[in-house]
C-alpha cells in the first residue's frame, strides 16, 4: 500500500525481503488482510512463472469472499497464523 510492494494484479504482490534476497508473494483479501502465501530466495529462482501467478490470482479472488468471522476460525484453528496486526482493541495481553 505504500509502494513497498509491487502490484501484479488480481489482488497479488511481491515484496523483497532481507535486502532483496528473499521474494515473498503476498495476496491481499480487499487490503484489509495480507496473506504471505509463498516465500522464496531470488538466488533459487528469479521469479514465478506465468501459470503460477494465474493461480496465485484465483487464489486471492478466493481470499476475498472470506468473512472476517472465517477469516479468524481459520486463525484460531492455526490454519493461518496472524503474524501483525495493527488493530490495537485485538491484542491481548
Amino acid at each position: 500500500m505504500q509502494g513497498k510492494a509491487d502490484d501484479l494484479g488480481g489482488g497479488v504482490f511481491k515484496k523483497r525481503l532481507n535486502d532483496n534476497m528473499h521474494r515473498s508473494i503476498i495476496l491481499a483479501k480487499g487490503r484489509h488482510y495480507w496473506v504471505y502465501e509463498y516465500l522464496f530466495a531470488k538466488k533459487d529462482r528469479g521469479n514465478i512463472e506465468d501459470d503460477e501467478l494465474s493461480a496465485f490470482r484465483d487464489l486471492a479472488k478466493n481470499y476475498a469472499r472470506l468473512t472476517d468471522e472465517h477469516i479468524a476460525r481459520l486463525v484460531q484453528s492455526r490454519q493461518f497464523e496472524e503474524i501483525c496486526n495493527d488493530d490495537k482493541t485485538q491484542i491481548q495481553e
